[in-house]
């Protein structure tokens, strides 16, 4: 992959949009089945400790191998040590991601207190240090998401130069200070003040809905990414028809303002998809502990969902997913073809 790679696509004045990283969410079957729905999109991994990955075979041989479905994948990491980031660099390349994205904007107090994540918002040569050590190890590109300051005491454009002049090739800009962390109102006009003192792409974070909803806040930023949206709804990246995998859509035409709603019987596949992935790629007990959250979300709109809420959460087997999931299309076999919120709940018997 080219240290250059971002600036190519701007020049093929491609937009982008991002899987933004979640931790404990965003594993390799949830990754799956946001391609699946949305195969345009660029997904990035959990973050890891590169001080973990460096002293753990068994963590960077658990979360780094990935389907092609995924490609290009971005690795999300954090530390402190420039020696350590470097390390998990040379670790991460062997497994055929496309870069390395570094993690300067999670609010945790906790890990905040052990100078990680956000406090380096208020380290600025510790910061350079990383990224000029990781771009020394490693001939992935780097990137680096971060917050418009720690407490509004600290220079956003000065902060994002330094890291550009240590050859970062991307900065994404979560709307809020690290003290904020994610309450109050998110502020645009800083980033897009910042976009207009860099040369490398700049991408949005949150308060992004979906793809339309990005068009009327993008201005001159390059691209955006959505994080817990996709929660709900993983066909929020999809911006016209012709994106999507037919195999999964049963009415392609189904738009409203400009937002794609999938029929109960998308939702229900999508989330069998999704059981399946987590199955093939957890194997232990835990997968179905995780499906659990996911299932109830898919079905956030459906009228119906705490009817079936109790087996949605109790869930041992992929075999009783399946059977929660096709009880459900017995059920409401006349409905299947309509989007959640328009099944009558009053008039069903």
């Amino acid at each position: 992959m080219s240290k250059n790679f971002w600036k190519e696509q701007i020049e093929k004045k491609w937009k982008l949009c991002f899987l933004a990283p979640m931790d404990w969410y965003w594993d390799s079957a949830y990754r799956q089945t946001m391609k699946k729905v949305a195969p345009h999109i660029e997904c990035i991994t959990e973050f890891y400790s590169a001080d973990w990955l460096v002293h753990s075979k068994m963590l960077a041989d658990s979360v780094l191998p990935h389907t092609e479905i995924e490609n290009p994948l971005i690795v999300q990491i954090f530390w402190k040590d420039p020696e350590n980031f470097a390390k998990a660099a040379k670790i991460i390349e062997k497994y055929d991601v496309a870069w390395i994205d570094v993690n300067m904007w999670c609010p945790a107090k906790k890990v905040v207190k052990s100078w990680h994540w956000a406090w380096l918002l208020i380290n600025e040569c510790k910061a350079y240090e990383i990224i000029e050590s990781l771009n020394k190890a490693t001939k992935l590109p780097i990137s680096v998401k971060t917050r418009l300051s720690f407490d509004w005491n600290q220079n956003l454009i000065n902060f994002a130069k330094w890291l550009e002049s240590a050859w970062a090739s991307l900065i994404t800009v979560h709307w809020r200070t690290a003290k904020q962390a994610y309450t109050w109102n998110a502020n645009f006009e800083p980033i897009y003040e910042l976009k207009n003192n860099l040369s490398i792409p700049v991408i949005c974070n949150w308060d992004v809905e979906n793809y339309e909803d990005w068009m009327k806040k993008v201005k001159n930023l390059d691209w955006f990414m959505i994080w817990r949206a996709t929660f709900w709804n993983p066909w929020c990246f999809i911006k016209n028809w012709e994106l999507i995998d037919h195999n999964w859509i049963t009415r392609p035409w189904k738009f409203i303002n400009w937002m794609y709603h999938p029929t109960l019987w998308e939702i229900l596949e999508i989330a069998e998809f999704h059981a399946v992935k987590l199955v093939e790629t957890k194997k232990e007990k835990k997968w179905c502990l995780e499906i659990r959250k996911h299932l109830v979300c898919y079905l956030k709109n459906f009228p119906w969902v705490k009817n079936y809420r109790k087996r949605l959460v109790t869930v041992e087997t992929l075999e009783e997913v399946i059977n929660v999931l096709n009880d459900i299309k017995i059920e409401f076999k006349t409905y299947l073809n309509s989007i959640p919120v328009e099944i009558p709940k009053e008039n069903y018997i």
